[in-house]
């Protein structure tokens, strides 16, 4: 035989070690650590997400804005072709029937000046002023 073993019990289930003093700030300051860059990366997360979220409604609106500018474009040519006095002139003469006036029947609607002063009249049919001589043209604006 190389050697003598002896084997001997030991209970070590009533040691306990040597409290630590430094250990609950140690793990206080590490689970504080994890928070803080837990929080740190969250927060970093959503203002990503947010700022891509922000792109794509700003494309979204800034294909809205064309198409709203174009609609645009399209009704100011419209407008521009239904104001077109030609054409105006055109269906009242020959879908609407009307006619030039006649020279009688152009009447004047404003007070009569004398002098510096207007003189306010009543406004009635006898007292209008038949003005001669204007046409329906001379009295569009």
């Amino acid at each position: 035989m190389d050697g003598i073993y002896y084997i001997k019990p030991v209970d070590n289930s009533r040691w306990t070690p040597a409290p630590n003093p430094r250990e609950p700030h140690y793990y206080a300051v590490l689970i504080l650590a994890g928070i803080t860059l837990l929080g740190a990366g969250l927060f970093f997360a959503r203002e990503r997400f947010q700022s891509r979220e922000n792109g794509y409604q700003i494309e979204k609106m800034e294909r809205e804005k064309t198409a709203l500018s174009e609609a645009n474009r399209k009704l100011r040519l419209e407008e521009a072709s239904l104001v077109d006095p030609l054409r105006i002139d055109s269906i009242a003469r020959n879908e609407l029937g009307m006619t030039t006036l006649a020279p009688h029947q152009i009447y004047r609607d404003v007070p009569i000046l004398t002098g510096a002063t207007v003189v306010a009249e009543q406004r009635t049919p006898e007292r209008l002023v038949a003005t001669p001589g204007r046409s329906l043209a001379a009295a569009l604006p």
